[in-house]
């Protein structure tokens, strides 16, 4: 059996690409200078001038010339201090469930593998796939590229499921719309705190809501955005 996980708002709340950002920013003060680079990047974004790979490729111009080796020891202590005790515990119960069954468990992410492979180790998975952001030399460069198809959203995720033998599971499991490709090869539905508009688009979906949700809106980004 197969067994496919969203991680951002699926195994828990919020979005990690924030929460790294904000971690970085917060201990290492002087990278708040991205901000020259990003500020402009949302406007063309707001306009419609700047796609989605662009933004996320501007958007992680705050590791700029950071040391691989750091980059790597960054990311296992957001991983270790903020994700792994933000894991809804239903779903912290159904993963590892599927584990103990024996069920290959596959956590397929849109967010940066430069944290999610390291998530998918802590929890044991037989398989991490995330946006591939590709590193050159001994730093990060200041706009790392992003191979083909892209960033790992939408049908990519199957494009990327598909590469890696993944043709078809038994369950996914998902908070997101966006994920509805991914869900197309899958037997079985999991939402987690899903719309109403998601609901309304997938009756038949097991439903799994959780005690508790993470802060958003604005006001939180900007914090996130800025390290506060």
């Amino acid at each position: 059996m197969t067994a496919i996980f969203d991680m951002d708002g699926t195994l828990f709340a919020g979005d990690s690409q924030l929460r790294f950002a904000r971690w970085i920013l917060r201990r290492h003060g002087w990278r708040r200078l991205y901000l020259l680079l990003v500020i402009p990047g949302l406007v063309l974004r707001a306009l419609g001038l700047l796609s989605t790979q662009g933004m996320k490729r501007l958007f992680l111009s705050y590791a700029w010339g950071m040391k691989n080796t750091e980059l790597a020891r960054e990311c296992e202590l957001f991983v270790d201090q903020e994700l792994i005790p933000a894991i809804y515990a239903p779903l912290e119960k159904r993963l590892k469930q599927h584990l103990a069954d024996g069920d290959e468990v596959v956590l397929c992410s849109a967010s940066p593998e430069w944290w999610v492979s390291f998530f998918g180790k802590r929890l044991g998975v037989a398989r991490t796939i995330a946006t591939p952001v590709q590193l050159q030399g001994e730093r990060v460069p200041l706009l790392p590229k992003i191979p083909p198809p892209g960033n790992n959203r939408g049908h990519a995720k199957v494009e990327r499921l598909r590469a890696c033998g993944v043709d078809q599971a038994q369950v996914g499991y998902t908070d997101s719309a966006a994920d509805l490709p991914m869900l197309g090869i899958c037997e079985h539905a999991v939402l987690v705190n899903p719309s109403a508009s998601l609901i309304r688009r997938l009756p038949q979906a097991e439903l799994i809501c959780t005690e508790g949700r993470y802060e958003h809106g604005f006001p939180y980004v900007l914090r996130c955005l800025i390290g506060v």
